[in-house]
């Protein structure tokens, strides 16, 4: 049976992609942000094209992504393996109608580093924790997406995110570097549309990707931190239970369940695998191990796009 938390290829994995990280989650700082020219920009580009992707890494309504910044200039499809990173980055189609952002862009970070920027939309939905960048793995730094920066522009407290079991929230307006080689995952527990300014850059020392002042403190300030109660006894049995009812038809939405749980209540650092592991141990089908396994090796050791 799948256990993720003795996985001997996971840890391989992950020694090789940690040795060439130099970011680790934290705030970088804050960008002076006017919230009605964003909201302008925002409406204008709700008329764009987002992308739908990922499907098997989110539970709820779907993650969307709208390429504004691209390596070609091209929007494609927004899966950032399918973009050819030899080419110079460029705003595209959309970017150039988003001048306010774009603005914004180019006067907080070094836009020559830049290898993409995306709108990222998020509405009532959980996605299952994972790493990413894997699929750069065997490319050459000169060619990898190696730092993920995020600006939230609309938000509120129901959005969150999770590392390693660490449950904090991004507030408008702040810059915030991901360690995304870290199992992470991020929740929406309401009908907003949230909205983050996602960017990309290339393999290098994070203090020469940023044009504003940066934040001298290190991880993840404390009023950012959402603190939970311990997850009972009696709560986990009830997990568990899930078991009698999971199959390959509500998978997604049992594991949505289990992932919204954790955003509320502390289980551990990797009690969503762990549990999602002992449910399908138990289930009648033995196709939701099967499933569970195969999305496991998708989410955290390997992927080719």
């Amino acid at each position: 049976m799948y256990q993720p938390h003795t996985s001997a290829t996971e840890h391989v994995v992950w020694r090789v992609d940690r040795e060439g990280m130099t970011m680790r989650t934290q705030m970088l700082g804050r960008i002076s942000i006017d919230r009605s020219r964003v909201q302008d920009e925002l409406e204008l580009g709700r008329d764009f094209h987002y992308a739908e992707q990922y499907p098997e890494f989110q539970s709820g309504q779907p993650w969307k992504t709208c390429m504004i910044w691209s390596c070609g200039g091209e929007v494609g499809d927004g899966v950032i393996a399918h973009y050819d990173t030899s080419l110079p980055a460029q705003p595209t189609v959309y970017g150039k109608r988003l001048p306010y952002l774009r603005q914004l862009i180019e006067e907080s970070v070094v836009v020559e580093h830049l290898r993409f920027a995306r709108l990222v939309v998020m509405t009532d939905a959980v996605l299952l924790p994972h790493r990413d960048f894997l699929e750069f793995t065997d490319k050459p730094t000169a060619a990898r997406a190696a730092h993920r920066l995020h600006v939230p522009l609309t938000t509120d407290e129901t959005c969150l995110f999770m590392e390693d079991g660490t449950v904090y929230r991004m507030f408008p307006g702040e810059l915030w570097s991901l360690d995304v080689s870290r199992m992470h995952s991020a929740a929406v527990l309401s009908d907003i549309r949230r909205v983050h300014l996602i960017m990309d850059f290339a393999d290098l020392p994070d203090d020469a990707l940023l044009r504003i002042e940066r934040n001298p403190v290190q991880g993840i300030p404390e009023p950012n931190l959402v603190h939970r109660p311990k997850l009972t006894d009696e709560q986990r049995t009830a997990i568990r239970a899930l078991a009698g009812v999971v199959d390959l038809e509500n998978l997604n939405e049992v594991f949505g369940i289990v992932i919204r749980k954790s955003y509320r209540a502390d289980g551990g650092e990797r009690f969503a695998w762990d549990a999602m592991s002992e449910i399908a141990r138990d289930a009648e089908d033995p196709a939701v191990g099967a499933r569970i396994e195969e999305l496991y090796k998708v989410c955290a050791l390997e992927r080719n796009e």
